[in-house]
């Protein structure tokens, strides 16, 4: 005889994060749990079910109902201090605001439910998914902190920060040929702890269809619980202390698969409003594609650009509706390190995709983008055009077996690539002027390793300012 119950599991992340503020989020997701002599069964409840028995079809992000009359939210200072307090009623959400830069924070969430009692959210013992077991085990504890970016107006210190593309393919099952979240996912947390990653940026294509022998069989990244394995547990202990900035890919927009993952983005990271409340409102254009910037000190500047299509089926990046924007953005003076990121890449050697010509012609235009960072391929590659530096890293989820060919390595201006044996993310480095870029791939006895790379190169690569050289492919 079996018996079955109903589990949610609680979650906490920081979806946005300045130099004086930070939004706190919390939610989860629903669990049928089948127990049959002492052997329990874990299975993710769709949103057409959690509709039916709890009343919700967003269980976490903006649009997610409030799970109980008020929240509390906590942030103390690390090291001591009065706590400074927020009082959320409406919302799953918090904006913390009067931060001080570039300090060390604790958070926590005490929610009250419907009949007044007030508890911790996401206190722990926390459920994981363990693939070995395909169930839900109980897992680890969250440390609640984070870091406030230093001053816009400040030199910007010496700071990590991690790329990731092309990851959303999920962890339900265990990893088999090409496919390497979960081994990137851990590397990934173990880079964050040991090099102390300030934020992430992604390359697009962050869930992707739900497929069957390859093939896409249904919608996957519409509706909040395609996000679990894909997205929430891999990242789990990560995006609770780190900001997450997306960008926009094909798998997102639609145009490989039948949904349009884009409000679901849109909701799950906050970003109207990060952009209504933290940052400032012409930081950012939403409305044909996704298109913001911000900062990171004085010295840093990230510019997100949307290459997917809209639903006329032109580029965002190229209508018109978004020149106002990127031509107010360019009018700006330059900081010492411009960054653009985007799905599509404006050079690839392939071996499926080639590289963007409208990208391209865009970054002639504005030579004071010094690195990008794109996706799309799945392996890993580096290409310089002059004194800029364009780096490709579409092997989050799963890599691509077969090379480049020889002519367009040479016709796409790469100097390096790899990533065709095994997931990867990159590793960003700035101090002052110098930037350096290491591709990770999986641990190996729980250390950190570069991917192999073609030709033979020494890394990280290196970008410096005056002399606008690369060690590593160049050297």
């Amino acid at each position: 005889m079996s018996n079955r119950r109903l589990h949610f599991e609680e979650f906490l992340y920081l979806p946005a994060l300045t130099h004086e503020a930070v939004i706190i989020a919390w939610g989860g997701f629903f669990f049928e749990v089948t127990t049959d002599h002492d052997k329990e069964k874990w299975r993710l409840l769709d949103a057409d079910e959690t509709e039916k028995s709890v009343g919700r079809r967003e269980t976490v992000g903006q649009k997610s109902k409030p799970y109980g009359s008020q929240a509390r939210v906590e942030v103390t200072e690390r090291g001591g201090g009065s706590p400074t307090v927020v009082f959320s009623a409406g919302a799953n959400s918090a904006v913390v605001t009067g931060l001080k830069p570039d300090t060390a924070y604790e958070y926590r969430v005490m929610v009250t439910d419907e009949t007044g009692v007030e508890r911790q959210w996401a206190a722990g013992p926390l459920h994981d998914w363990v693939v070995a077991a395909g169930n839900m085990r109980p897992g680890g504890r969250y440390e609640n902190t984070f870091r406030t970016f230093p001053d816009p107006t400040q030199a910007t210190p010496s700071f990590a920060f991690a790329v990731i593309g092309d990851f959303g393919r999920g962890i339900r099952q265990p990893s088999a040929d090409d496919r390497c979240q979960r081994e990137v996912a851990e590397a990934l947390i173990a880079a964050a702890e040991r090099h102390d990653i300030r934020l992430m940026l992604t390359t697009g294509d962050n869930i992707y269809a739900k497929t069957l022998l390859g093939i896409p069989v249904s919608s996957s990244g519409d509706e909040d619980d395609d996000w679990f394995f894909t997205y929430f547990q891999p990242y789990r202990y990560l995006i609770n202390r780190l900001p997450v900035f997306p960008t926009v890919g094909n798998h997102d927009a639609g145009e490989n698969e039948e949904s349009i993952d884009r409000d679901q983005i849109y909701d799950n990271f906050y970003l109207r409003t990060q952009f209504a409340r933290l940052r400032e409102p012409h930081e950012s254009t939403l409305a044909h594609g996704l298109f913001y910037r911000f900062s990171f000190g004085r010295d840093v500047e990230f510019i997100c650009l949307d290459t997917s299509k809209d639903d006329s089926g032109k580029r965002c990046f190229d209508l018109p509706e978004n020149a106002p924007f990127l031509e107010r953005v360019f009018a700006d003076s330059a900081p010492l390190w411009r960054i653009a990121y985007s799905h599509h890449p404006a050079f690839c050697a392939g071996p499926r995709h080639p590289g963007s010509q409208s990208l391209r012609k865009f970054f002639k235009a504005h030579p004071e983008i010094r690195v990008s960072f794109s996706g799309h391929e799945h392996n890993f590659q580096y290409a310089r055009d002059g004194g800029q530096h364009h780096f490709l890293t579409g092997g989050g989820g799963k890599f691509r077996t077969d090379a480049p060919s020889k002519n367009n390595i040479a016709a796409e201006l790469c100097q390096a690539w790899g990533g065709n044996t095994e997931g990867h993310f990159l590793l960003v480095r700035i101090d002052g002027k110098r930037l350096e870029v290491t591709p990770y791939g999986q641990l190996t006895q729980n250390e950190l390793r570069a991917i192999v790379l073609n030709p033979q190169t020494n890394v990280p690569f290196v970008v410096e300012e005056e002399e606008q050289a690369v060690s590593g492919a160049n050297s």
